[in-house]
């Protein structure tokens, strides 16, 4: 850093800049937001990926309680099936809850 409040140059890159009140800027250039380009897809890419794992892990849930309830049954565990139908019943409302939600974003969300 330059004391006197000249700009230092380091590979092509202005590490500190004096504003006209005197202000030091350390870390580079000082523009306004609107120069700046953001990524505006990556929010989309996102929701939708999101929104299709959240729909797949809940028909993985309900594709993996029926082959393991058919799979208990034909043991003979009936025991085990009510214990895994407690986990589903719990299981149940909180990816429901998880997939409504993304889905209604995903739906509802602005259009560019």
């Amino acid at each position: 850093m330059c004391a006197s409040g000249n700009s230092e140059q380091q590979g092509g890159q202005e590490l500190s800049t004096e504003r006209e009140t005197g202000e030091l800027v350390d870390g580079g250039f000082v523009r306004s937001l609107d120069e700046y380009s953001f990524r505006a897809r990556h929010r989309e890419d996102t929701a939708r990926r999101l929104a299709y794992a959240l729909v797949g892990i809940l028909g993985g849930s309900f594709a993996f309680q029926y082959v393991a309830t058919l799979a208990l049954e034909f043991a003979g565990k009936s025991n085990a099936v009510e214990g895994l139908n407690r986990v589903f019943n719990a299981w149940l409302p909180v990816i429901a809850s998880l997939v409504g939600g993304a889905v209604t974003y995903y739906f509802t969300r602005e259009k560019r």
